[in-house]
């Protein structure tokens, strides 16, 4: 077992569980019915790209860091007292949107990187990289539209 890959692994699940539980804060508690249907529709995607990280932790038999899970509930938990999720569009759900972008741009480094590292290591060929790093484009893609056209409305005078 490599510890740096176990280590990567489990930054990018905390990562994860931090953006599945802003995209349920999202569609539960936002007034705005586009940011609910929205987060209704990546919600799904971000899932099943936390089941295939899943996956593969497991395939390494890299246990989920309790610590690192509990401190990226925790860090979500302060970044929506800040962020907020009720209210109408504004600039706490466009900073919202901006962490998920940044998250997703980390996903998708996290796929290329797992696909270089799939040339030495068996225990990971068996994921379709090619197909998650398009599929993260395309998230990132969607939430980016969404955060710029919350620009033009939170960042003009």
């Amino acid at each position: 077992m490599s510890e740096p890959l176990v280590t990567y692994l489990n930054d990018h699940l905390s990562g994860a569980q931090i953006a599945i539980e802003v995209l349920k804060a999202m569609h539960d508690q936002h007034d705005d019915q586009r940011f609910q249907q929205f987060a209704a529709l990546l919600l799904p995607e971000i899932q099943e790209d936390d089941q295939t990280l899943r996956s593969i932790a497991l395939k390494i038999e890299a246990n989920p860091s309790i610590i690192k899970q509990a401190g990226g509930w925790l860090l979500e938990k302060v970044a929506r007292l800040k962020l907020g999720h009720t209210g109408s569009t504004n600039f706490e759900m466009f900073e919202s949107l901006e962490l998920l972008v940044l998250g997703i741009h980390g996903k998708e480094c996290l796929w290329k990187a797992l696909q270089a590292a799939s040339i030495l290591d068996a225990r990971l060929r068996e994921y379709n990289f090619e197909k998650l790093i398009s599929r993260a484009r395309e998230q990132n893609d969607k939430v980016e539209t969404q955060r710029l056209d919350l620009a033009r409305t939170v960042l003009s005078p």
